[in-house]
């Protein structure tokens, strides 16, 4: 890990490996892995890992926050959901929702989550390949996972394989099992602020930038 960009207290972190698809894929070829981009979308895409890296990339500082009531501020690197929208010649967001869907396992199935589009993008969404410095890890979603920050983390699929654009709002994985709230964003409470060590509360809903 870069230790420039090393995050604090990371350690401390509670794991969320136990929560992945309930057993996530052993081993990911980023040779044979791609990104589909398909629905309502004037241009279908299929993306190579290699492909990704080429977009215009971002690095951002941007705390994600977990359902348990944990957050954690880390650097990101990735593409903007933006320009995936763009190239795959979406003009109009209104009334059409993001599928996601997972790389999954035999065992286990997929893991599916509908998010708002014209809400991700308003975001600024990330397609995540990196965090501090380095390819995400398999708890956090390797090779790519899509962050709404703005959305706690059970809205935003880990080992990313598809987007669809669609005009259905369906209910996820963790709104099925554990009875989660379908739109996922984040309210105003109190929260662990891992890095911090200390307690914060978000004074507004959506995406924590005060601390």
């Amino acid at each position: 890990m870069n230790q420039s960009m090393k995050t604090p207290n990371i350690e401390r972190k509670p794991s969320s490996l136990r929560y992945y698809q309930e057993g996530p894929p052993k081993h990911i070829d980023l040779n044979t892995w791609k990104l589909s981009v398909t629905g309502h979308v004037k241009q279908e895409l299929t993306l190579t890992y290699n492909d990704i890296l080429e977009l215009p990339q971002v690095e951002e500082s941007r705390r994600m926050v977990c359902v348990c009531n944990w957050s954690l501020r880390r650097t990101w690197k990735g593409v903007r959901l933006a320009t995936i929208i763009e190239n795959a010649g979406v003009t109009n967001t209104d009334g059409y929702f993001l599928k996601q869907i997972s790389i999954g396992t035999k065992e286990k199935g997929v893991y599916e989550s509908t998010i708002p589009l014209a809400d991700a993008l308003l975001r600024n969404a990330l397609l995540v390949h990196s965090v501090d410095g380095e390819p995400l890890p398999m708890e956090q979603g390797y090779p790519l996972r899509l962050y709404d920050f703005g959305l706690y983390g059970y809205k935003n699929v880990k080992g990313l394989s598809a987007i669809e654009i669609t005009d259905k709002y369906e209910l996820g994985e963790w709104e099925r099992r554990a009875g989660y709230d379908k739109n996922g964003i984040i309210r105003p409470k109190k929260y662990w602020m891992v890095d911090l060590k200390s307690w914060g509360f978000a004074e507004e809903p959506g995406e924590i930038t005060d601390f």
